[in-house]
């Protein structure tokens, strides 16, 4: 059910009505003696364009491009139909999303309707629910035109910038089409703090320190860690030989209660960070929320705000769980004597955090079910008590020599009992008196080295964008996953692609701010006093469009320079790992139809295609046989496969093959065509060509058992919560006389 069926589901008492005129739907109710009539609009009705002139991309005039005037096209047929098709409307009530985007849809929607109407209200609403869209209907608002202008805003800024350097670059390094280079007002900065931590990690040195740990033992054994990390061997030679042997002596001793306070509730960012640690990738995520609050579930999922509404019955929301799969938890937050709800530090007035409003009637599955348990627990969470742990620290003398000591014991678990994806860890430390000499058991010098800072993973990432005001809750998750769909950056933690590096070098060799967050940030400052009614649409675009210019023009003096820099970047490869033949550096270069795996040093034997398809992905791991660099294939709808390198080497048969090859001595391993398809092939081919086709979808497992028909390997095939047994060999008797297999052990 869509939003404005289930709105007017709800406003007329279950009793509207579906209708079509002219194939044009929409949906009619009575409603306090008045007829009414609803129309879904599913998304903006116009979409901005430049004009028809300006359509090729390398005959275009970039300058003019910025000045042109800005068209909008009916882009949604369907609700522009059925708004020119009404007349006689006594009152107009918006009622899409309560957020920049959903005032300039209904705003659009204005401009195909009767003109001459000044009453025009708005509704307001979080969460599809009765009491909610029922009170939003009974206290209409205003319609906020500054709040649609800010949108709109947005939205003309991100056309003129997208379209001017995307065009600029791709036509400059000769990449169009499909190989075009994407620039985005959010999305370059955002890819250039992902450069920007790649450069840091490779040009890192790392420097090599000593630690010195001493095992005590009273009762219990327990670590005490010299204060310093020492960088002179000599020194830290010196200290452990003195300490080395002896026993310590408490030189201080404190032990205190202290809480671990529940989570804030959750606002959008922080919602898509935690789903990322739970394995829903944030784009998933917020589609799956989505619909979640389409189907009255939870409240709505593009919020800021970390601090519950008073008029929020949480109470009474908790009760909803009563019953339910969440009976445990919520009966412990029912039976607090008083609950006090956690606050976060931002508050906002357009909604509230993102919390459970019912239960599902219909069992969620998958995906659907992880992400609306998360929001259940995160909101159980922040109605119970906080934890209790009591921390313990110490100083131990050896010789002249300190000692730091801690430890953690838990005394009450609070709400780490509901939150399920974190958890307290002790560390248990003895009672110590002050004077008392603990037994020294085990001294122990390590030498060690200082390590390169981390590369970003989505939920980290999306904390620095929320920090730096990049982008907005509505679009982070889509711009890192543009970064990935344009081949700009790979993986969780994420790595940039060598165009992704090439592309922002030949930005920042040029100082352009159109890789420095500040200027995008200052973008949003301004759109925010728009939505404010403090500054106008027109004098934000028009500084945008001067700032363009002034970018463009800095960027045209250096177009060689610029060519020559994503070019070079492009084809050189991604770095993945040292040569262990010459030490040269090993790179996989990604073509449109396959990979290469190569050495830097010329006629190195390391040269190999990867006919696989898929996304590949590096990853730290050595083969145990060649030592060369593991990669990760991942393709849709099967398992991650992880494989060396070099396509010959013995990890790959061991790993793929699932059998002997019936006509001869073979291997029959798992292939991948030039298609992207999976089957079975000899590994002596091409002496033997034995093929089998296989499902594409699911994970294949050999069974050790031969076919008792044909003599090929009977495999196990899972695919969901289906599990079953064939023969590759589709002609095969197996497959047409012995009944599909489901044994008790083979489905436990």
């Amino acid at each position: 059910m869509d939003a404005g069926r289930r709105i007017s589901y709800i406003l007329s008492d279950k009793t509207s009505k579906q209708k079509k005129t002219k194939n044009i739907s929409y949906i009619e109710f009575e409603r306090n003696n008045e007829q009414n009539i609803m129309v879904s609009l599913s998304g903006h009705i116009l979409g901005a364009d430049f004009p028809e002139e300006f359509k090729d991309w390398v005959k275009s005039d970039l300058d003019k491009l910025i000045d042109s005037n800005i068209i909008y096209k009916v882009t949604n047929q369907r609700a522009y139909s059925a708004l020119k098709s009404f007349s006689g409307i006594d009152n107009i009530i918006i009622a899409t999303d309560y957020d920049r985007e959903g005032e300039l849809i209904g705003v659009e929607a204005l401009k195909f309707i009767e003109p001459g109407y000044t009453n025009i209200r708005r509704a307001k609403f979080s969460a599809l629910t009765s009491q909610e869209v029922k009170d939003a209907f009974d206290n209409l608002l205003d319609v906020n035109y500054g709040l649609a202008d800010s949108a709109k805003a947005r939205e003309e800024i991100d056309l003129l910038w997208g379209a001017v350097l995307t065009r600029f670059f791709s036509v400059t390094s000769n990449r169009l089409w499909k190989d075009f280079i994407s620039v985005g007002r959010v999305q370059t900065p955002t890819l250039a703090l992902i450069v920007e931590r790649e450069e840091e990690i490779k040009s890192f040195v790392p420097e090599k320190y000593f630690v010195i740990n001493v095992t005590f033992n009273k009762g219990i054994d327990f670590q005490g860690v010299y204060e310093k990390n020492i960088k002179d061997e000599d020194e830290a030679n010196k200290i452990f030989n003195a300490i080395n042997g002896n026993d310590g002596i408490v030189k201080s001793y404190k032990n205190e209660k202290k809480e671990v306070y529940k989570p804030p509730p959750f606002s959008t960012t922080d919602f898509l960070r935690e789903a990322s640690r739970i394995g829903v990738t944030p784009s998933n995520a917020m589609k799956i929320a989505e619909k979640l609050y389409m189907s009255g579930l939870i409240s709505y999922p593009r919020t800021d705000n970390t601090v519950y509404q008073r008029s929020i019955p949480l109470k009474s929301i908790a009760q909803k769980f009563e019953g339910t799969e969440f009976d445990t938890e919520a009966k412990m937050v029912l039976g607090q004597e008083k609950i006090y709800p956690s606050r976060g530090k931002v508050e906002t007035t357009d909604h509230p955090p993102i919390y459970p409003v019912s239960y599902p009637k219909k069992a969620l599955t998958g995906a659907y079910k992880n992400i609306y348990e998360l929001i259940v627990r995160r909101f159980l969470a922040t109605l119970y008590k906080n934890a209790v742990i009591e921390k313990s620290d110490a100083d131990i003398d050896i010789k002249g020599y300190n000692f730091k000591v801690s430890g953690e014991k838990i005394i009450d678990n609070g709400w780490f009992d509901i939150y399920k994806y974190r958890k307290l860890r002790e560390s248990k430390l003895p009672e110590l008196v002050i004077g008392e000499t603990v037994k020294g058991k085990k001294w122990d010098m390590e030498e060690k080295y200082t390590e390169p800072p981390k590369r970003y993973d989505v939920a980290s990432l999306l904390k620095l964008m929320e920090s730096l005001n990049l982008g907005t809750k509505s679009t982070r998750h889509d711009i890192i996953q543009k970064l990935n769909d344009r081949n700009f950056a790979t993986g969780n933690p994420l790595r940039p692609t060598p165009l992704g590096i090439g592309f922002i070098k030949s930005i920042t060799t040029i100082d352009s701010d159109i890789a420095k967050p500040d200027m995008t940030a200052e973008l949003e400052k301004e759109m925010d006093k728009i939505a404010e009614n403090q500054k106008k649409l027109d004098d934000v675009v028009n500084d945008s469009r001067n700032m363009l210019h002034s970018a463009l023009k800095g960027f045209r003096g250096n177009k060689e320079e610029i060519k020559e820099t994503i070019t070079s970047y492009a084809n050189k490869g991604d770095s993945i790992g040292t040569c262990p033949l010459d030490g040269g550096e090993i790179s996989l270069v990604k073509f449109r139809n396959f990979s290469k795996i190569k050495c830097s040093t010329e006629g190195c034997k390391i040269n190999f295609n990867l006919n696989a398809t898929g996304l590949v992905q590096m990853t730290d791991k050595r083969c145990d046989v060649c030592s060369l660099p593991i990669i990760k294939i991942i393709r849709k709808g099967q398992s991650p496969e992880y494989r060396c390198v070099d396509p010959n080497c013995e990890y790959n048969r061991k790993k793929l093959s699932v059998g002997k090859c019936p006509s001869d001595d073979g291997d029959l391993i798992i292939r991948q065509s030039r298609y992207g398809k999976r089957f079975l092939g000899c590994s002596n081919y091409p002496k033997c060509t034995v093929t089998y086709p296989l499902p594409q979808k699911g994970v294949i497992m050999p069974t050790g058992e031969i076919c008792r028909y044909c003599g090929a390997p009977l495999l196990i095939m899972v695919n969901g919560k289906r599990k079953w047994k064939f023969c590759p060999n589709m002609k095969c008797e197996y497959n047409r006389k012995d009944k599909v297999e489901k044994s008790e052990s083979e489905n436990k």
